[in-house]
């Protein structure tokens, strides 16, 4: 599995209800993604839910690198070049993957980094975040709950997808879903083992 995330910030006068109408038109063609667990076409905008700015982010969680690679390769990649230019994409290794209720609407999505202490136990470290997970999991609004390494800064990032509406966090990013393809959710999803 491997999560990957690229957002583009927008200028603050774009309309931003574009953003909401592109998520959704283009977010049914990935409902049936091959090696997809989910794809998140979400939004921050400005001034709402802690928001400095606009942008337009996609997150998602394969279930397997080549279909991740696929994608960055072919064609379902060229309208996010051709409409923002070749995004940084950043990448996750997915250390606790637990779903809650896949079948509720997808409102909102959390991103919450910490840094991993150079000290720190790994295998400890994924053991309490797969416990973590599966409390999270627990909550009625908890559609989904993915853990990751970024093994290149040594950060840890923990996303939660929710069926509440977005509000704004007192830690780490909170966007609005406009279209949730979940694929992988609905077929039963692996869990990364802790």
């Amino acid at each position: 599995m491997l999560i990957k995330q690229y957002e583009h910030r927008l200028p603050s006068d774009y309309d931003i209800a574009q953003i909401r109408l592109r998520g959704r038109s283009r977010g049914v063609v990935w409902d049936d993604a091959q090696g997809l667990a989910f794809k998140a076409f979400a939004l921050r905008e400005r001034g709402l839910n802690g928001a400095p700015h606009h942008a337009y982010t996609s997150i998602y969680l394969w279930l397997s690198e080549n279909a991740a690679a696929d994608f960055v390769t072919g064609p379902r990649f060229k309208p996010v070049i051709e409409s923002f230019g070749r995004p940084e994409i950043r990448t996750w290794l997915p250390i606790a993957v637990q779903p809650g209720d896949v079948n509720r609407t997808a409102l909102s999505i959390y991103r919450e980094e910490l840094p991993i202490d150079e000290a720190a136990d790994l295998t400890a470290l994924r053991h309490a975040e797969t416990a973590r997970s599966a409390d999270l999991a627990k909550r009625p609004d908890t559609i989904v709950s993915v853990v990751g390494i970024d093994v290149s800064a040594w950060q840890l990032a923990r996303f939660t997808v929710s069926a509440a509406p977005l509000r704004e966090p007192e830690t780490g990013i909170g966007y609005e879903i406009a279209y949730l393809a979940s694929p992988g959710l609905k077929q039963g999803l692996p869990r990364a083992a802790g």
